[in-house]
């Protein structure tokens, strides 16, 4: 999964499965949908956050436990090097840097602006590993 940190743009690839090598745009939303009962709860997450991006109303057509892929996942510790990554900051970036692209990212990626909860906790988990440094 990309994320282009300046239009908010999600694009995607998938690894493993009958699908594999296909981008998520090059699939439809039902087919995408179907998916969250095959695949692990990191991967499902992500998928959730691209479709709510992609299509806000894609829970309401959708069938059985596609939208229980919704719930967050309860992954391991994020490491520095990737709060850097999801930030889109240098590594030893500034307090002040870390709180300007934490703020962007939310305005971006918040619930209440169309925005998935998945994103929005993994945006503030970067910020919180990150600014643990600048204490």
């Amino acid at each position: 999964m990309e994320l282009d940190h300046d239009s908010g743009q999600m694009r995607g690839r998938i690894i493993a499965g009958r699908y594999q090598g296909a981008a998520l745009e090059s699939l439809d939303v039902k087919t995408l949908a179907a998916m969250l009962g095959e695949i692990d709860e990191e991967s499902r997450a992500l998928l959730v956050a691209y479709l709510d991006r992609r299509d806000p109303s894609w829970s309401e057509h959708s069938q059985g436990d596609a939208a229980a892929g919704r719930a967050a996942p309860s992954g391991g510790k994020m490491s520095e090097q990737e709060a850097y990554q999801i930030l889109g900051v240098e590594a030893g970036a500034s307090a002040g840097d870390i709180r300007r692209a934490h703020r962007s990212l939310m305005k971006k990626f918040h619930p209440d602006q169309g925005g998935s909860t998945y994103l929005a906790a993994r945006i503030n988990e970067a910020k919180e590993v990150l600014m643990r440094s600048h204490r």
